[in-house]
């Protein structure tokens, strides 16, 4: 287990500005067996943002407590090498509108 990459995570994901209206937050549960290299956080940015554009939801769900959890296709390699489930709410509190949560957290 990397305890290091919470930390890489909110690094990565920290400048990531809303993509949609719709989506308040985005959790993301990162993957503990990676070890993080700085020079992948730049483009795990991206395919971030660029997997979140592309996703077509239900609003009911997304404003449901447990909110939307994502498929990562294949094609995002860094996300899929980080990141383990990525889960969309509509609800927003204070903070960086991606937020790294560890796995059974409920924000």
């Amino acid at each position: 287990m990397n305890p290091e990459i919470e930390f890489f995570l909110e690094k990565a994901f920290g400048s990531v500005q809303p993509v949609s209206a719709a989506i308040g937050r985005v959790v993301v549960e990162p993957d503990y067996e990676v070890k993080p290299s700085g020079r992948d956080a730049g483009h795990l940015a991206s395919e971030l943002v660029q997997c979140v554009r592309e996703q077509v939801f239900d609003p009911a769900a997304l404003s449901s407590h447990k909110g939307v959890e994502i498929q990562i296709p294949g094609s995002y390699r860094l996300l899929k090498k980080y990141v383990r489930r990525i889960t969309l709410h509509q609800d927003k509190p204070d903070g960086a509108w991606v937020e790294v949560a560890p796995p059974g957290n409920w924000i």
